[in-house]
């Protein structure tokens, strides 16, 4: 199942908790997949560790792991 990785910037609200750490995401940006919010070191492969924020806006899954393109094919 592929699935878009969208960057956000944080507006006047208050910080999100990050899927990925369970920490407040106070810094400017963040990422939003499978509707959750992310930091954007906590948004990685599950397999190489790759920061999928960085390797393009798609994402996959596959036994609930959360995959880039290169490991999911």
């Amino acid at each position: 199942m592929t699935m878009d990785v969208k960057a956000e910037t944080q507006k006047n609200t208050s910080p999100q908790d990050c899927a990925g750490c369970g920490k407040k995401i106070t810094d400017r940006y963040l990422l939003k997949a499978l509707d959750l919010f992310w930091h954007e070191d906590c948004l990685k492969c599950g397999c190489c560790d790759c920061r999928l924020g960085e390797v393009g806006s798609t994402l996959y899954t596959k036994a609930d792991l959360i995959l880039c393109r290169r490991d999911y094919l």
